[in-house]
């Protein structure tokens, strides 16, 4: 990930993006350091795991899960 960029802020800007999808994503969020919760506005939810994870790989992870 380039620095200065935090998992945080990759993932608040991705859930901005997955947002635009017909997916029907309420909200993408961290949890702890390793996990991401994508909220779906049905009221479901599925966490993923993104440990050990770079900027890019964390991006497929979750387009790949959604």
């Amino acid at each position: 990930m380039r620095v200065g960029v935090s998992k945080g802020e990759l993932i608040k800007s991705l859930e901005s993006t997955l947002k635009l999808t017909r997916e029907g994503i309420q909200s993408v969020e961290l949890v702890g350091y390793e996990d991401v919760i994508v909220h779906y506005n049905c009221g479901n939810h599925r966490m993923i795991n993104i440990a050990c994870c770079s900027g890019l790989a964390i991006i497929k992870e979750v387009a790949n899960r959604v």
